[in-house]
């Protein structure tokens, strides 16, 4: 009955060490109000490492109108290990399964069955990867929506909401993933937009993809290669389990 304060609450005061959960389980976890990093960490270093944990029936919530909410973690710059998450996870900026936002760093063998709802950025398990980051063997099960009020781009996976120039390798969705609202709205049944990124080995099965034409797809709802930057790609993916 008492909401928690997420670990390493800000930019200025992020997470640099190692918490190892040892498998143990944490559960009711609670985060709302106005947290910029909303989850169990707020803000975690690069040098930061998370690992072995459950987290049971979560119930995060961040309405800062800059808001990261994740189960694990608002932000990530590090390294995210061998954690679950199940509950619900909402966001106005950033919202994911397991993290709000993943810049640079990894998160290898992870798993969500959270809802996640968001308004810009919305994923199973990431609202966002960017600046090379990694997801490796990691699933989510849980429904995705994202409800565009018509101020930006928004964008839902069932894996990632926007990969911005991170690699996702053997990765899967099972639930639904949903984009509605006003506004350009990109869906994916991996990810919403793969932008300059690298899917590999990665798919999306038994639910439904549900968005605009034209900017939804199975696997990603829109794929951009830069001419220079390169990325872009998607190898050995696939969508299916009704037929597809």
């Amino acid at each position: 009955g008492i909401d928690w304060t997420p670990i390493g609450i800000d930019y200025t005061h992020r997470y640099t060490g190692t918490f190892d959960g040892g498998g143990h389980t944490i559960t009711g976890l609670t985060v709302t109000g106005s947290y910029k990093y909303a989850g169990l960490f707020g803000d975690i270093d690069e040098n930061g490492t998370v690992k072995n944990v459950v987290l049971e029936d979560v119930q995060i919530t961040s309405d800062n109108s800059s808001g990261y909410a994740g189960g694990v973690a608002g932000d990530s710059w590090g390294t995210i290990e061998n954690c679950s998450v199940s509950g619900s996870v909402s966001g106005t900026t950033f919202a994911g399964g397991v993290v709000g936002s993943q810049w640079g760093g990894s998160i290898t063998g992870c798993n969500s069955s959270a809802t996640v709802k968001g308004v810009i950025f919305a994923g199973g398990i990431a609202g966002e990867t960017n600046s090379g980051a990694s997801l490796t063997g990691c699933y989510a099960t849980g429904d995705v929506t994202v409800e565009n009020d018509g101020t930006n781009n928004s964008h839902a996976g069932g894996m990632v909401g926007y990969n911005g120039g991170g690699t996702l390798t053997a990765c899967y969705a099972t639930g639904s993933v949903t984009g509605s609202g006003s506004g350009t709205i990109y869906v994916g049944g991996v990810t919403g937009s793969n932008n300059l990124g690298t899917l590999t080995a990665c798919y999306h099965a038994k639910r439904n993809i549900n968005g605009p034409d034209g900017t939804t797809g199975g696997v990603a709802g829109r794929n951009f290669k830069d001419s220079m930057l390169g990325g872009g790609r998607i190898t050995a993916c696939y969508w299916g389990g009704n037929g597809q």
